[in-house]
């Protein structure tokens, strides 16, 4: 009972991971661009800055509560109506934000457009899973997920300049015509149906031991999530960097964990699934010896900032892009839901991981310890990803789903 390739009249591979990267770029907006206009809606609404914050940490938390369902919903759904849901609530919340602005309206739109986009993380999973065969799903995933960083390095040159000639009303609500623009594309393209559904009579559990996936993913993000959330403010103050050039430096960052995400991604699929884990694991362990390279540069300047601010930066993204195809390769039956766990705690640790890394600045009166602990953390991350390593091994009974022991989701 193998799992197929994609139907044979459906659209092209390529163009399913392309919708499936603007879908997750686009579903994921909110939970950058209200960070990008900070200045604007303070000044506007008269907001403090954990207020700002507050809206970015709604946005992730939603999203990391809303994936426990959220992977379930889009197995019964199909991938298509999944991420079309996902996309037009986003539109509907971004446009009711720049209606009505008012603080408590951004921050339930924040809430709502995070638990939607649960829908699309794992939707966009499946119809990968659909398209593809197994063997192409790192690269694949390497893409779709690069969909997050590129809109983000767009957004950042784009956002806040929009903003001060056309307001930030304006910018959140120019969002919702690209946000339907991306649902059409989505209803035209995405498969309808999860690979797992036809000949099953219900629902494939998650296999034993399987939680170790979400653990590591929290470690991991918990611990890095300061890359994107506080690189910024830790270069101008620490290296002395203006904040144009700080940020310029973040955004060529994302745009070069783009190539490198894709690279990686591209070999570990010629090394075949099992590799993939253990890649992980090494570019966990990259991603804290970045970090150690930020705590050196503290003392010496920002040469050494810069390097730790590349390798942390690149060595994360193309972490999380193998996660997403190893998680698949776990749980071929059960894709929607295997992401929607891992997700949730993905998106658990974006929501701890800032405010705790800022907290733990506030107590030292440093940058150091706290990257320290991210440090650790990642590390903890990596560990959980090597105990993940005995999750693969059960998938390949699917082929006979009437003599598998059954197994605890």
């Amino acid at each position: 009972m193998s799992t197929p390739t994609g139907p044979s009249r459906g659209p092209r591979p390529a163009t399913v991971v392309g919708v499936s990267a603007l879908a997750v770029g686009f579903g994921a907006s909110p939970g950058f661009v209200l960070g990008f206009l900070a200045v604007p809606l303070q000044a506007d609404l008269d907001l403090e800055r954990w207020q700002v914050g507050l809206l970015v940490g709604a946005f992730f938390g939603a999203t990391g509560l809303g994936s426990i369902v959220g992977g379930r919903i889009a197995e019964r759904v199909g991938p298509r109506r999944a991420v079309v849901a996902d996309q037009l609530v986003v539109a509907l919340a971004l446009a009711t934000a720049a209606l009505l602005p008012h603080y408590a309206v951004l921050l339930g739109a924040a809430v709502v457009a995070g638990a939607g986009y649960a829908l699309t993380n794992a939707g966009t999973s499946i119809a990968i899973a659909a398209a593809l065969p197994p063997h192409r799903h790192g690269v694949a995933l390497a893409v779709r997920t690069a969909g997050v960083p590129l809109l983000v390095a767009i957004s950042a040159v784009v956002a806040a300049g929009t903003a001060e000639l056309v307001g930030w009303r304006a910018v959140l609500g120019g969002y919702a015509p690209l946000l339907l623009l991306v649902a059409a594309l989505a209803l035209a393209v995405l498969p309808g149906l999860a690979p797992a559904t036809a000949g099953r009579t219900g629902p494939a559990p998650l296999p034993r031991r399987f939680g170790w996936f979400p653990l590591a993913a929290f470690a991991l993000i918990a611990g890095s999530q300061a890359l994107f959330s506080w690189m910024v403010p830790f270069l101008h103050e620490v290296g002395g960097v203006s904040l144009a050039a700080a940020g310029a430096l973040t955004s060529t960052g994302s745009l070069a964990a783009i190539v490198g995400m894709v690279v990686l991604a591209r070999r570990s699929d010629r090394a075949a699934a099992g590799g993939r884990l253990p890649a992980i694991v090494v570019l966990c362990l990259l991603v804290a010896v970045g970090q150690l390279l930020l705590v050196a540069g503290i003392p010496t300047g920002p040469p050494l900032m810069v390097a730790g601010l590349l390798v942390a930066t690149v060595a994360q993204l193309a972490a999380i892009s193998l996660m997403h195809a190893a998680v698949i390769a776990a749980a071929p039956g059960a894709v929607g839901r295997a992401a929607g766990v891992t997700m949730a705690g993905y998106y658990l640790g974006a929501l701890a991981g800032p405010p705790l890394f800022g907290l733990l600045v506030d107590r030292t009166g440093g940058y150091g310890p706290a990257w320290l602990a991210c440090a650790a953390l990642v590390v903890a991350g990596a560990a959980g990803f090597w105990r993940c390593r005995r999750i693969t091994s059960p998938a390949p009974a699917r082929a006979a789903p009437g003599s598998a022991p059954p197994t605890p989701a």
